[in-house]
């Protein structure tokens, strides 16, 4: 017997020092922090050989007095907290009272700090854990903390660093994350003797991405911000047209801390459905509020990784503000206004102590009850701001207000246009311009598209009138069969005919298929399936939803599932897999848009050869009776691939081509 033993406080810490410093990045992510929390507005990082053989944190802030100094290398010592109850609601970034302790126990270490400049600074040096006496020095108020030869006495840990050029970038990556998340704060970073950067402290984080990434990244952000209860966001986010192809440029923030989380991550994804083009991605910098008891940090030793009390009310609520916000932004930066303007924070914007206090907390409303205010809010007329397919699995939505434009031939109402084919066009007119007309309460309107609907008036006798559509737009003609030319008071609207039908195709027909309108198949002889257990009762959960997509599905023994009936739409696809892949979604998040994301590409092609197409000639009727659908869905810059249905050419653009402005 005798073979447990208690270990030494040397090795306890070498072990824990393990979980805490991977590599010289995490070292200055632990210091900085500590300096972001001592109230620091000035933050100098210095690094040799990319932090393998010096790290030092210079900041300007609190300071320590000589008793605090002297806690402060030791293990589980910290100011952040003082009982177990202040778990469940920290707002700092450290809390542990791990760092300080772990780095030291893996270098030769020194503090140098000073609370009150008329005392003087303390000087504590550690050389593996071990601390020789302190010394006292003249040092400004704030701290210094020196880390050198990190694993001097692991060398096995030593040699599994990568080459400085690498631990270095791996550094610069945490400054600029956590130099996202605190713009007002003023970062210096030298590496080899040599400046690197300077981030001044910025008036907005517009600034603050221009300092950090350049022009480059800064181009194509839109500022966008939101709060609901608990929750507020603010941030830059990527418009469509200017999406990435790859997953770089992503930087989450929770409450001041960057973090890595797969419910928001997605949340940002759901906000842009239908927006963007395949495989590409969004950039964004979304720093997001929400009161600390809504949030455990106390997960991972990095805490990089948080846990969210009611995750799926902050998808809810995250991608459906977030959505409306990116829409408002495109249509802003469309029309020639300001939106691009990273640099000027949304409105709406906000931090939890100005929603609720830590002794006031709201209570959080349920997913169901988020998603019906979703849809109160937007009319519950529209697929995008109310829910989603499979997103947050609400009931159907009404049915749009206008018939969609017909599927016509290439030839349109040209001269080689059939008679089925030109009455079928007067007939969408007819019955189109009577539903605009009584909206306008215009008789006079509503006459004339009834008698050119008879045939009494000629297709082409439409282009005597012009009529001022809702946002003040005239049509005035078709460029090439392809382009509806419109005029407004900021200029000259070119909008890309296929592509604006094509986006009113798309979403009458997905607000068909959410409404339970679209036809369904049954299967004389239904496909089976087998699911795990877990996966069976999470089905289970959800048939009811299902049953409202257009899916009968019936438990068949054990662990089997047969599909009785399926959207027609779906037939040839493997529905186990998308069956799966939807289960897989809901147990991760409570929500799953891979449904959503079927339904959309096969309704995309459906549309996309539905529509009207480049090179049809349409009538002066036919054009405004387009772009007055256009202006009534809620996305309308974008068609389902990505690619823009129209754009503004401003006034002062053709004054400068035309010389009469400089």
């Amino acid at each position: 017997m005798g073979q447990i033993r208690v270990l030494p406080d040397s090795v306890v810490n070498q072990i824990a020092a393990g979980e805490v410093v991977e590599r010289p990045a995490a070292v200055v992510k632990e210091l900085v922090e500590n300096a972001l929390d001592a109230g620091a507005s000035q933050i100098a990082v210095t690094l040799k050989e990319g932090g393998r053989e010096l790290i030092s944190v210079l900041d300007n802030g609190c300071g320590m007095d000589a008793e605090d100094a002297g806690l402060a290398a030791q293990r589980h010592a910290t100011s952040k907290i003082a009982s177990a109850a202040e778990l469940t609601r920290i707002a700092t970034l450290g809390f542990r009272g791990e760092a300080l302790a772990s780095i030291a126990a893996v270098s030769r270490f020194e503090l140098v700090t000073c609370s009150d400049e008329r005392s003087g600074g303390l000087c504590l040096t550690l050389e593996g854990g071990r601390a020789a006496p302190s010394t006292r020095q003249g040092f400004p108020r704030g701290t210094r903390v020196t880390c050198a030869e990190l694993f001097f006495n692991t060398p096995a840990r030593r040699k599994f660093l990568r080459s400085a050029a690498t631990e270095f970038q791996y550094a610069q990556g945490v400054l600029a994350q956590l130099a996202l998340a605190h713009p007002q704060v003023h970062f210096r970073i030298q590496h080899n003797g040599k400046p690197v950067a300077s981030w001044p402290g910025a008036a907005s984080l517009g600034e603050r991405v221009l300092q950090v990434f350049g022009p480059e990244l800064h181009e194509g952000l839109a500022a966008v911000g939101g709060a609901e209860g608990l929750l507020a966001f603010e941030g830059l986010v990527s418009l469509p047209s200017h999406a990435r192809s790859s997953r770089r440029w992503q930087y989450l923030v929770l409450n001041g801390r960057p973090i890595r989380n797969a419910g928001l991550n997605h949340a940002v994804y759901h906000a842009y459905r239908t927006l963007l083009m395949k495989d590409r991605h969004p950039a964004f910098i979304l720093s997001v509020q929400l009161h600390p008891e809504e949030v455990d940090v106390n997960v991972h030793p990095a805490k990089s990784e948080v846990r969210l009390r009611n995750p799926q009310w902050v998808h809810t609520v995250l991608a459906d503000k977030l959505h409306k916000a990116l829409l408002e932004a495109g249509r802003r930066q469309a029309l020639g206004e300001q939106a691009g303007a990273a640099t000027r924070p949304a409105e709406g914007a906000g931090g939890w102590a100005g929603q609720a206090t830590a002794g006031q907390v709201q209570p959080v409303p349920s997913r169901r009850v988020a998603d019906a205010a979703a849809m109160s809010r937007s009319g519950g007329s529209s697929f995008a701001g109310g829910a989603a397919i499979a997103g947050s699995w609400g009931g159907p939505l009404p049915a749009p207000g206008h018939e969609s434009l017909p599927a016509f031939g290439a030839g349109g109402d040209s001269p080689g246009a059939g008679p089925a084919e030109q009455g079928a066009r007067r007939s969408w007119l007819a019955a189109s311009e009577a539903a605009q007309a009584q909206e306008r309460g215009g008789e006079e309107s509503a006459f004339h598209f009834q008698a050119l609907a008879r045939g009494v008036l000629p297709a082409g006798a439409a282009g005597q009138e012009v009529l001022a559509l809702p946002l003040g737009v005239q049509v005035l003609s078709q460029l090439h069969s392809t382009y509806i030319l419109a005029q407004r008071d900021g200029g000259l609207v070119v909008i890309d005919q296929h592509a604006a039908h094509e986006r009113i195709l798309f979403e009458q027909y997905r607000t068909q298929f959410v409404a339970g309108s679209l036809k369904t198949e049954r299967f004389l002889v239904p496909p089976t399936f087998e699911l795990s257990a877990q996966n069976g009762v999470l089905l289970e959960q959800y048939l009811p939803q299902w049953k409202k997509l257009g899916f009968e599905l019936e438990a068949f023994g054990r662990n089997g599932f047969l599909v009785r009936e399926a959207p027609a739409l779906l037939a040839g696809q493997d529905l186990k897999t998308l069956i799966l892949e939807v289960l897989d979604e809901l147990a991760l998040f409570g929500k799953s848009g891979r449904l959503e994301e079927v339904v959309n590409e096969i309704l995309e092609r459906v549309a996309c050869h539905a529509a009207i197409r480049a090179g049809m000639t349409l009538s002066r009727a036919e054009m405004e009776a387009l772009v007055a659908q256009l202006e009534q869905l809620e996305i309308n810059l974008y068609c389902p691939h990505g690619r823009p249905v129209w754009v503004e050419i401003g006034e002062r653009e053709l004054e400068k081509r035309f010389k009469r402005i400089v």
